[in-house]
């Protein structure tokens, strides 16, 4: 997460007044924990979440004297957090699970694509350790995550969870719905 900021001293001063003035802090105190800015986003909200009052300090790699150079609050994390997963009119969030060693996101990619779909966001939830099962959480820009699931499916790959944006007007529920009715209306 490196956050530097490549301006003159007087205006990078100011944010940090003005960031540390809306978390009510002083931008050099010593009680609020710290930060690397080059930490990884992972560390940041682990230390943010215990931190009091949510803030945290960011200090300047390389740097002796543990300056401050800026200041991190829950509101900026969240919004970070929030711009890397934009809401989409259409879009669909799938939960899928694969054997020990079987995980490829270039494969996963492939069974999106085969499904006329983009492959928006992949992360790797669980499942790291050797021999065990990999958890993978995808989204994807396609409505009808049936479509999607079933793809994933041929590559190998179990859907256990799926979430959509708007709703699946063909999802499975609907389609034996409207072949019972069919069937009472001897069509």
């Amino acid at each position: 997460m490196n956050c530097k900021i490549n301006q003159n001293i007087s205006k990078k001063e100011n944010l940090i007044a003005k960031d540390a003035a809306k978390a009510h802090i002083e931008p050099d105190s010593v009680k609020i924990p710290a930060v690397a800015e080059s930490a990884p986003l992972g560390v940041v909200l682990e230390k943010i979440q215990s931190a009091p009052g949510g803030v945290l300090r960011v200090i300047c790699d390389g740097d002796d004297d543990n300056a401050c150079g800026g200041i991190i609050t829950k509101d900026t994390i969240i919004s970070t957090c929030a711009g890397l997963f934009p809401q989409l009119q259409e879009s669909t969030e799938l939960t899928i699970v694969c054997p020990a060693g079987h995980y490829s996101a270039s494969s996963i990619a492939h069974a999106v694509e085969d499904a006329d779909a983009h492959l928006l966001n992949l992360n790797v939830t669980q499942g790291t350790l050797p021999n065990s099962a990999t958890t993978v959480e995808i989204r994807v820009n396609h409505s009808r995550g049936s479509m999607v699931a079933r793809s994933l499916m041929r590559y190998g790959y179990e859907t256990i969870a799926m979430r959509s944006s708007s709703a699946d007007p063909f999802d499975e529920t609907t389609v034996q719905r409207a072949n019972a009715l069919l069937h009472l209306l001897d069509v």
